[in-house]
Formats: structure tokens, C-alpha cells, sequence
């Protein structure tokens, strides 16, 4: 059987009633994220992980802690595979941001794939951070590979992967605790993937 590469959200975190944006801030899992790695936990205890990474933020190092319990490895941590920065625009609401920057809020929702929060990146530059590390990790090793990250790191990475246009990321759900499967085809030329759980 092909290697596999394991590409999972990290648990819920608690950000209120209302959406907000949360890239870099650094939260923890809640009650609820712990259950959704002990599912994950449960998900891979008979599948061999050779080798493990996680971005840095508590959330996902918390989640690949427990996915890994019992087992004999470590998850290595990659700066490059934080979360988005969205500048100014960490923590706020979506109701703050679009009552009091209409014109940026519109703009993102018509060019989400290029537009820059002030002080912060696009998903295009997001792809551009996470691409050439997520090509190392994947030279590193001929076996099974865990990543730990984020809705907007695996979104990048998949649409990279799939050739899917970066402009409709957001159509690619990728809900707390989700494992992607990423898997080259037959020919070992183009990757495929599945989402579970």
C-alpha cells in the first residue's frame, strides 16, 4: 500500500457566540477540541505514523499530543505551518470588521485568495509559506506522515495539491478534528485525497 500523508485540523477552540477572525492567536483546545483528539487519537491507533509534524500554536500542539500518546514518536514543530496572520483583523468579529471596514470587508469577500488584511498576509502568500516546507516534509520521508494544522494551512495545501482554484478555498470544508488523506495515484504523478471523520 502507498504511504499516506494524514493532513488534520486540530480540535475546537473557544472564540465566542460570533465568528471572529482567529489566525495566529495563540488558543487553547476546549472540552470539546480534547474529545475531538481523543477521537483522532482513537482514529490512528492502528495506523504506523513514521514521522509527525504540527505548526506551533497551542491548539495544534495540544492535538498532536494526544493523537500520539502510545506511540513512539513525536510531532516536530514548523513555524511555517501557522495559521494565516490576519493583521489587524485577529480576534475582531466578522460584524466588527464589516461595520466598521465595509470596503475591506467587501473586498476580501470578492478576492479572498489575494487580499491583504492590514498588517497581516493573503492565502496566496499563505501558500507561498506552507508549499515549500509541506514539499520538504514530504521528501523526508517514504512513510506515513502526520501534519497538524489549520483550516487555512490544509485548505492551501489541497488546493495546491488538487490544482483547485485558490479564489474558492473556503468551499473546501475543513471542520475541527478533520483528517484529509492525501495519497499519490497509480502512476505516483498526481496526489489525490480523501477527507474522514
Amino acid at each position: 500500500m502507498n504511504r499516506r500523508i494524514y493532513l488534520v485540523r486540530h480540535g475546537e477552540i473557544d472564540c465566542g457566540e460570533e465568528k471572529h477572525y482567529i489566525g495566529i492567536t495563540d488558543l487553547p483546545l476546549n472540552d470539546k477540541g480534547r474529545a475531538q483528539a481523543d477521537r483522532l487519537k482513537a482514529y490512528f491507533s492502528d495506523i504506523k505514523i513514521d514521522k509527525a509534524y504540527t505548526s506551533p500554536l497551542l491548539r495544534c500542539v495540544q492535538t498532536s499530543e494526544i493523537i500520539l500518546e502510545g506511540k513512539t514518536i513525536e510531532a516536530i514543530q514548523v513555524d511555517e505551518l501557522q495559521e494565516i496572520n490576519l493583521g489587524k483583523w485577529e480576534g475582531k468579529s466578522f460584524d466588527y470588521i464589516k461595520d466598521r471596514f465595509p470596503d475591506q470587508y467587501k473586498k476580501r469577500g470578492m478576492n479572498i485568495d489575494c487580499f491583504i488584511p492590514p498588517g497581516g498576509e493573503s492565502f496566496k502568500q499563505l501558500q507561498e509559506r506552507v508549499m515549500p516546507v509541506f514539499d520538504e516534509i514530504i521528501r523526508s520521508s517514504d512513510g506515513n506522515i502526520l501534519i497538524v494544522a489549520h483550516a487555512g494551512v490544509n485548505r492551501v495545501i489541497i488546493s495546491k495539491l488538487m490544482s483547485f482554484p485558490l479564489k474558492d478555498i473556503m468551499s473546501l470544508p475543513q471542520p475541527y478534528g478533520c483528517v484529509n488523506i492525501l495519497f499519490m495515484d497509480k502512476t505516483r504523478q498526481n496526489w489525490n485525497y480523501d477527507t474522514v471523520l
